[in-house]
């Protein structure tokens, strides 16, 4: 993973001992303190010196920093805060040196756009407060100094202040200090700051506690309200087989010996907090594209601990490949068990891109939450279904297993190069045509014609519109009676883009050719339709698509 690069500073030095300049460190442990309705907070930093020097520079976006009390290693402080920067500055450090900083100042009552990604108070459906603080990508120095790059791993403390009678949960053991103090732990190898600096508070009453017994290795326990009817909507058996499946795949669980999901007013339908997963209390009751949405949904968030928390990201527009990964796990378990479930999965997938404005890893850049809801479609279709359907499912999980199962950060160009390595195919103008581009990706779209003889019919496959992307997929001839039905596979991706196919002739009359039956590859018909963006106020939440 890369390390924090201490940036140039313009405020003086201290002028004590040792090596002066900006420094280079590694953020090793955050130790946070803050009270939920003051919203007053300190941290606590612990980090390892790699480039020596006495000026250490974070991202900070939090309000209130007060210079006064700002201390390097329990000493005064000199530095300054400059924009959404904070330099401190004290005494030289050498390579290898720890050093601390401490920080006082207020959490800002603040959100990115319409989401929960800050601090927030949400009213839930029976009228309780739910107290939510949530990083994100690039989001953690929202709340105080931190190195929010996402390939950042890190160990936290939370220390949490709040009315009696509420309940806290984060990532980490837990402990209740007292009535109105708790205090969460997480000191397991590693978490990515994105996901790890978590913190959810509620009345105890809106989360009673329901235990859903061994999931593999781990104690699974639900706090939700029965009015969600969530908790109920659970299959516990089924989850632990999908525990069962992930650990004997890619590892044990990351992080402990429990999984807590709970249940509140949130703005997407779950978050992967590691080990402290949070679902959208109307989850269980709202349409979806999904058939059975509370069970694809945590499935999804419980492939994240491995794939999104102990493998995170590389960088920003890295994105898609943690979402895909999660999206198709949880597909391969539905799959597994009831291959209609599945099918109506990849479904959503290929509706999802259809309105897709940007691409996978969009090289015009645009703002994460403006481009991260086209990931969910386009990103587990392009990055696996499409893949294991030209080489095969076990190949791609066996790539997966290369990357996974171990704390790193990851680029979709690494993921890419193992799923090559896999498979045995030479993706790189897959994914030049696939993955990379500016503005929205055009599709292939597909005029499909078949032509009857004696003996011998013939299927013509033309591409209608300017698109490199190749893939393999079949074509479904149908007749007018219940099981008359022929497929024919058409792969793009060895054979070009237009083809002419010698089909057996069926022996019943052909009244139909379905394009994609079996949801292989995001080719469409000739006469597609431009879909305009939906308004996406929770952007993979399948109900809003």
């Amino acid at each position: 993973m890369r390390r924090f690069l201490g940036a140039a500073v313009v405020a003086a030095a201290c002028g004590g001992p040792g090596p002066s300049g900006p420094i280079t460190a590694h953020v090793e442990h955050y130790d946070y303190r803050f009270d939920i309705d003051s919203r007053a907070a300190h941290a606590t930093l612990a980090a390892r010196v790699e480039i020596p020097g006495d000026c250490l520079t974070l991202p900070f976006r939090a309000e209130g920093f007060d210079a006064g009390t700002a201390q390097v290693d329990g000493e005064a402080a000199g530095g300054q805060l400059a924009g959404s920067e904070l330099t401190l500055c004290g005494d030289g450090h050498d390579a290898g040196d720890a050093m601390t900083l401490d920080v006082d100042m207020t959490i800002p009552m603040k959100t990115l756009s319409t989401s929960q990604v800050g601090y927030s108070i949400a009213t839930d459906f029976d009228g309780n407060p739910f107290y939510y603080l949530v990083s994100w990508v690039d989001g953690c120095d929202q709340f105080g100094p931190c190195d929010s790059r996402p390939d950042q791993f890190a160990t936290y403390t939370f220390h949490v202040t709040h009315p009696a009678g509420f309940l806290v949960a984060c990532p980490g053991t837990i402990t209740e200090v007292s009535a109105t103090e708790t205090e969460c732990d997480f000191a397991f190898e590693g978490g990515p700051t994105y996901s790890t600096f978590g913190v959810a508070a509620y009345p105890a009453a809106a989360w009673p506690m329901t235990d859903k017994g061994m999931w593999g290795s781990v104690h699974a326990v639900v706090y939700d309200r029965p009015t969600t009817g969530v908790a109920a909507a659970i299959d516990a058996a089924y989850h632990a087989q999908f525990i069962a499946f992930m650990e004997s795949t890619f590892g044990p669980f990351p992080y402990g010996s429990e999984l807590r999901v709970l249940t509140a007013p949130t703005y997407w339908d779950g978050f992967e907090h590691p080990g402290n997963i949070v679902l959208r209390e109307g989850i269980a009751k709202s349409k979806s594209s999904y058939l059975d949405p509370v069970a694809h949904v945590l499935d999804h968030e419980m492939a994240h601990q491995w794939a999104g928390d102990q493998t995170t990201l590389a960088g920003t527009y890295d994105f898609v490949w943690k979402e895909a990964m999660a999206e198709y796990l949880a597909f391969v378990h539905e799959d597994m068990t009831d291959a209609v479930v599945a099918r109506a999965t990849a479904n959503a997938w290929r509706s999802f891109a259809q309105s897709a404005q940007h691409f996978p890893v969009p090289e015009d850049k645009p703002a994460l939450f403006d481009y991260y809801g086209d990931a969910y479609g386009p990103g587990p279709m392009i990055l696996f279904r499409q893949l294991e359907v030209l080489s095969s499912r076990d190949q791609v999980i066996a790539a997966l297993k290369s990357v996974l199962g171990r704390p790193h950060a990851l680029s979709v160009d690494e993921l890419v190069g193992a799923l090559a390595a896999s498979t045995g195919l030479d993706l790189t103008e897959y994914a030049a045509a696939w993955l990379h581009g500016s503005g929205a990706p055009d599709w292939p779209r597909m005029m499909v014609t078949f032509t009857r003889a004696t003996g011998t019919s013939t299927l013509a496959v033309k591409q209608v519109n300017p698109s490199m992307m190749r893939c393999k997929f079949h074509v479904a001839l149908q007749g007018a009676n219940a099981g008359e039905q022929v497929l024919v596979e058409v792969d793009t991706f060895r054979n070009g883009i237009d083809q002419t196919i010698p089909v057996p002739t069926p022996a019943f009359a052909v009244t139909t050719t379905i394009l994609d039956p079996l949801r292989e590859c995001l080719v469409y018909g000739a006469a597609l339709q431009a879909v305009p963006a939906p308004d996406r106020p929770r952007p993979w939440r399948s109900a809003s698509q």
